[in-house]
């Protein structure tokens, strides 16, 4: 407000020094008090006075709405840069809370897998002390046996030996069924855990290209950026603080298919000259990535000039 006044104050001043040059100071005989001539010219000096300051005062009214309104559009760029970051955190959010899922199922499968191992070893272990029972029963009836019916016991005996020859081929049959049994369930919880862990890598991999495309995506949004402020000439009317949105379409080769002023600097020169820039500062950076090439068919960035 004080760079106006003082703009006011010294049109003021000029005003009032063209009227002092305009009166003639040649003494000259006295003329009737009658005449109204001079006061009516400090008149009309003073009023054109006062439109020149009510003039200067709607134009910084002017000003003081389009820097509103150009704070106004950047605090909602400022907004939306803000939900764009909570959107990417709740994506890796979901992301982490799946790796976790995984993991936690890794863990309960082997925990099955330890669980079964305990029961066939209990089981295993049942059935061996069945076996010594058994065996102490079938040895006190032979010795019964034998006492009772020496011939009978001959034949018993090779009856007892055929049953053992098949008793021993039936454990070593299932001994062998079981040994086979644990190395495929070994073999197929191995291969889940390496597929998971194959997984996870993938992933991170994933994750590790997403981060290094948004870095070298920005680093050729700089790069343009830099490019169009060097190839850019300064308009008289450009004022400090100015800024506007740009939205230019690319062709593969990096050159200008079309520019398009978003948010206005508030002044139809310095939007020209913005545009101006963008024309001649092409062919514009591209990264040799095709496909992060293919993000450039259409750019957005806001225009604002370092001083």
């Amino acid at each position: 407000m004080l760079p106006s006044f003082l703009l006011a104050l010294a049109v003021h001043g000029a005003l009032a020094a063209l009227l002092v040059v305009s009166l003639d100071w040649t003494p000259r005989p006295a003329a009737p008090r009658a005449a109204p001539a001079p006061v009516q010219a400090v008149v009309v000096d003073e009023r054109r006075v006062q439109e020149e300051m009510r003039r200067l005062a709607e134009a910084e009214q002017a000003k003081e709405r389009a820097e509103a309104e150009r704070l106004r559009r950047l605090r909602e760029e400022a907004e939306r840069a803000k939900r764009r970051a909570e959107q990417e955190r709740r994506r890796l959010e979901r992301l982490q809370r799946e790796r976790a899922k995984r993991q936690a199922e890794l863990r309960r499968r082997q925990r099955e897998a330890e669980r079964e191992r305990r029961r066939l070893a209990e089981l295993r272990k049942r059935r061996e002390a069945e076996k010594r029972r058994l065996a102490k029963l079938e040895a006190e009836r032979r010795r019964q046996e034998e006492a009772r019916q020496r011939a009978e016991a001959e034949r018993r005996k090779r009856l007892e030996a055929e049953r053992r020859r098949k008793a021993e081929e039936e454990r070593r049959r299932k001994a062998e069924a079981e040994r086979r049994r644990k190395l495929e369930a070994e073999r197929r919880r191995r291969e889940a855990e390496e597929a998971l862990k194959r997984q996870l890598a993938e992933e991170e991999a994933r994750l590790a290209a997403e981060r290094r495309a948004r870095q070298e995506l920005a680093r050729y949004m700089a790069l343009i950026k830099q490019k169009v402020e060097r190839s850019w000439t300064r308009p008289p009317t450009w004022r400090a603080g100015m800024a506007c949105e740009v939205k230019v379409r690319l062709l593969p080769s990096g050159d200008v298919a079309e520019v398009q002023i978003l948010a206005s600097t508030g002044d139809r020169l310095s939007d020209r000259s913005v545009t101006q820039a963008v024309y001649q500062a092409a062919p514009l950076p591209l990264p040799k990535d095709p496909a992060l090439r293919g993000r450039f068919r259409e750019i957005r960035f806001v225009f604002k000039p370092k001083a």
